[in-house]
């Protein structure tokens, strides 16, 4: 049960704000990110509306465990990242996180315990990109989200 409880904590609080962050700011509630069509690729790329992403760091951790739930994922005996299990807020349906999906890192440090997940969370502030790594279909894979104004 504690495993469980660190675990939603660490991934929500990592994850979620990424997510929520395409929020317009007058709701604060989270909605598909902006996509730009990719020309080279089937996937568009993401980017992340500042005022939003502000909105989203701004409302702090709490509301965005509302949004996930995950669990821990292991390859044997080591601990690889975080799976998101189940996605409550249909807009983030839409997003670059899928439903099977195990966060690595996020801005290149990994999220083991809360401590870690509290010192991204401070992090955000002014932050130009947000990059997310993920291991999808047994494939890793980066998404580098610009903010944007």
């Amino acid at each position: 049960m504690m495993n469980r409880r660190i675990a939603l904590f660490c991934l929500l609080t990592v994850i979620g704000w990424t997510l929520a962050a395409c929020s317009q700011p007058e709701t604060r509630e989270p909605i598909a990110p902006t996509m730009i069509e990719d020309e080279e690729g089937p996937e568009p790329d993401w980017k992340i509306q500042r005022a939003s992403y502000e909105a989203v760091i701004k409302g702090g951790l709490p509301k965005v465990f509302r949004w996930y739930f995950v669990a821990p994922s292991y390859k044997g005996a080591k601990f690889m990242g975080f799976q998101i299990v189940d996605i409550y807020k249909e807009e983030l349906l839409k997003g670059p996180l899928k439903i099977g999906d195990v966060l690595l890192t996020i801005n290149g440090a990994a999220v083991e315990r809360p401590e870690h997940a509290q010192a991204i969370w401070r992090g955000l502030w002014g932050r130009k990109s947000l990059e997310l790594v993920i291991i999808r279909d047994k494939k890793k894979k980066t998404y580098d989200i610009p903010v944007v104004q």
